[in-house]
């Protein structure tokens, strides 16, 4: 009989050869409830396996592949906020390499996109010229957004696309919370003027529903089209109502995001406590979508007063955090449904994964409570 470690060794080897990622077995670290430094190593291991085996993949600029342009933004955002978080910048040269490309971008919604990475890197930046200019380019991307697709079809709202054809939750709520951000970082009024004026406006759209959950856009007579309410457009309001509570200080901002999150999880858990998407089989798309909720969700948490909510929306997110570490496979890869099976580890997976861990670790001590 073969010694333990050479049938991990053995395991190891055959994946690499075979491309077949194997589950891990359970260690009893496993059962123990990770400490923030462990979530952020859990993190970080997730994240660098970008590097070294989807470099190609993220550059990809051509739709018809296993990742889309927009997701490089996304990408962007994902590494800033694991430095944010742990002071680690050995991806910052790659965040910076992925925020040059702008090849392949189409909808308002791509540029947009582009515009929350553009903020997310000038947080950290260090080089004031570098930073001015990172905000410079979410200010032209906004302005031209605004000033060309702004119109009063179904009363106000952005399109989603450059014909005109629909306007949607996800380019709104990016345009919202690209505005207060905006304000935020430059003073300027006339971006709060603009967050105020889309969140009045989407928030009567009907995009809303009664029980709170997103729906994808408008039909053509300007009611809910009753699209999915994919965990993105969840996810992204969250940070919009939050960016714009902090400008001005309206609690009801902060009441809603608290709404459409409950909302989230109630529509999403399965009942093996796992998190479903609105839509099976996930598309390339989809796959990503968890990762840009969770990252809003962890930034909702911290900013609820202490109580029963707080104290639910935090456990769900360690509860969460925990499940999908056990659930991984040989060389820390994970399924974008966050599950063992079935073995399908993408990109998208790994960024999903690793916002995951770092939701869970800036969580506040006392958040359970």
């Amino acid at each position: 009989m073969r010694s333990g470690p050479f049938r991990v060794a053995l395991a190891t080897s055959f994946a690499f050869a075979t491309g077949i990622l194997i589950p891990l077995p359970l260690r009893a670290s496993d059962e123990i409830p990770p400490s923030k430094t462990d979530l952020l190593q859990h993190a970080q291991a997730a994240l660098a396996v970008l590097p070294t085996q989807y470099s190609l993949t993220l550059h990809t600029h051509r739709d018809g592949g296993g990742f889309h342009a927009w997701q490089r933004f996304v990408t962007v955002s994902s590494l800033v906020e694991y430095e944010s978080a742990s002071g680690d910048g050995r991806f910052y040269s790659l965040a910076w390499a992925l925020l040059a490309d702008r090849r392949g971008l189409d909808g308002n919604d791509d540029f947009l996109w582009v515009a929350e990475a553009d903020l997310d890197m000038a947080a950290i930046m260090t080089d004031k010229l570098s930073q001015q200019h990172a905000i410079q380019d979410a200010e032209t991307i906004f302005k031209q957004i605004a000033t060309q697709y702004w119109d009063e079809t179904c009363g106000g709202g952005v399109w989603w696309d450059h014909a005109r054809t629909y306007k949607n939750a996800i380019t709104n709520e990016l345009f919202l919370d690209v505005a207060a951000r905006l304000q935020n970082v430059t003073g300027r009024s006339d971006y709060k003027n603009w967050a105020e004026r889309t969140w009045r406006w989407f928030s009567e759209s009907g995009m809303i529903s009664p029980s709170h959950a997103v729906n994808d856009g408008l039909a053509h007579h300007c009611h809910n089209n009753g699209g999915p309410p994919y965990s993105y457009n969840q996810g992204v309001v969250l940070d919009a109502l939050l960016h714009l509570f902090a400008i001005t200080g309206k609690k009801p901002l902060l009441d809603e995001a608290t709404r459409i999150a409950e909302e989230a999880l109630a529509a999403g858990t399965t009942q093996s406590n796992g998190f479903r998407e609105a839509e099976a089989p996930m598309t390339v798309d989809s796959q990503i979508f968890r990762g840009i909720f969770v990252r809003a969700f962890g930034h909702l948490v911290p900013a609820l007063p202490p109580g029963p909510k707080r104290a639910r929306l935090s456990s769900w997110l360690k509860d969460e955090s925990r499940a999908l570490w056990k659930n991984r496979f040989q060389q820390t890869h994970f399924n974008a449904t966050w599950e063992k099976a079935p073995q399908q580890p993408t990109a998208q997976a790994q960024i999903t994964a690793a916002n995951l861990f770092v939701a869970a670790a800036s969580l506040p001590n006392d958040a359970t409570q």
